[in-house]
């Protein structure tokens, strides 16, 4: 189990680093590519995001169908390919085209990821166990994404998207190798509308999509942010990041503690004081000093969100697991592709300190959601928590992200 759980951290690693590194190296990237602004190049992230949605959406659902394990070895290999034509891109146009199709390749990735990580753990144990796989997103952080922004200053832009490329093929050839105890279960496809009649998972994708978007709006113009406000380097962005992935990594210890609370519970706790950080968070962007132990305690809650999301949708219907995650991602991109959108607007009106009091209030609408669930359920006599294990393969529970 183990070995699996590495394998899957690692791959899940690699697929994040290319949903984050564009921001960072945006500058770098604009100028390769004679773009206008850093901002003008992050509608390639927008793309990424989209192709991301749609590929989970339609493609996905075949993981009941032909496994989990086989779905994310042709998923590496799809990255891998529109990795390589990143590196070769040479315009901005082509860059997306690279993007959309390193998107298909991570829409079907990440909930074969997601699904094999509830497969492998032991029962009692799915949040302990996801939330070690998706400290994958730290590695994607502190290895990913800081390495690349050093890499971009001191060998071109090109040569990130080359590496991320090469990683992506030895995730393939290591997936041919998954050492599971008992197959991933194969079924047949669920088509999304079915998947979304399933009890408990609307919840949940609201709250992905309220902690996505929070997330992203931000997120996606940081890089933007530091090179016109505050006239820093592109270093300076990974140094952020680097911050970010600590806290994530750090927020693992907390990870057994989410087995024995219910997700709305969680979920109302996280966005609570999400919506509080964003608020702090938007008055201080003007000062870099400040910026890292912000990034710091951001990870952490961006963690705990994650982990509760994910541990909350893959609790339902095991059968149909690869239906359900693939509308996680649907929606978690769905949200890349909107922050991306919306984020320009905002930053051009009002800087990155407006994307964060909008974060604010999708922190707040995401906290009513577990507020209001809770209510119905204090209301029907019954408990807002799931039985323990509170992320066991149950039929019907209160989903997650």
């Amino acid at each position: 189990m183990k070995r699996a759980i590495l394998l899957l951290t690692v791959t899940v690693g690699v697929i994040g680093s290319n949903s984050l590194v564009l921001s960072p190296i945006a500058g770098a990237v604009a100028a390769g590519l004679g773009a206008e602004s850093a901002a003008g190049v992050m509608i390639a992230a927008g793309i990424y995001g989209l192709g991301v949605a749609l590929a989970a959406l339609l493609i996905a659902p075949q993981a009941d169908r032909i496994g989990a394990d086989r779905a994310l070895f042709w998923a590496a290999l799809a990255m891998a390919a529109g990795l390589t034509c990143s590196a070769l891109s040479v315009n901005v146009a082509t860059l997306s085209a690279a993007q959309a199709l390193a998107g298909i390749g991570a829409g079907v990735g990440l909930p074969a990821a997601y699904s094999l990580a509830a497969h492998v753990a032991p029962r009692g144990q799915e949040s302990r166990v996801i939330g070690q796989v998706l400290s994958g997103w730290t590695l994607s952080m502190v290895g990913g994404v800081t390495l690349s922004a050093f890499l971009a200053e001191f060998a071109g832009w090109r040569s990130v998207y080359a590496l991320l490329a090469g990683l992506s093929l030895l995730c393939a050839f290591a997936l041919t190798r998954l050492p599971l105890s008992e197959p991933a279960p194969r079924g047949k496809p669920t088509r999304p509308a079915a998947a979304l009649r399933i009890p408990g998972v609307k919840p949940g994708l609201y709250a992905v999509a309220m902690l996505g978007t929070g997330f992203y709006v931000i997120y996606t113009y940081l890089g933007a942010h530091l090179d016109v406000a505050l006239s820093r380097p592109v270093r300076d962005s990974g140094l952020i990041t680097l911050f970010y992935g600590a806290g994530f990594a750090s927020a693992m210890l907390l990870d057994p503690l989410l087995d024995r609370t219910g997700p709305r519970r969680g979920l109302a706790i996280v966005f609570s004081l999400l919506a509080v950080f964003y608020v702090i968070f938007a008055s201080q962007m003007g000062h870099y000093a400040a910026l890292p132990g912000f990034a710091f305690v951001w990870g952490i809650l961006q963690h705990l969100g994650l982990n509760l999301t994910v541990s909350r949708l893959t609790a339902i219907a095991p059968a149909q697991r690869g239906a359900i995650m693939g509308l996680n991602s649907t929606v978690m991109y769905v949200s890349v592709f909107v922050a991306s959108l919306a984020g320009e607007r905002l930053f051009a009106m009002g800087g990155l300190p407006l994307c964060a009091l909008a974060a604010a209030v999708l922190a707040v609408l995401g906290l009513s959601e577990a507020v209001f669930a809770r209510w119905l359920a204090v209301r029907s006599g019954s408990s807002a928590a799931p039985s323990a294990p509170p992320c066991g393969p149950v039929s019907s529970p209160s989903g997650q992200l």
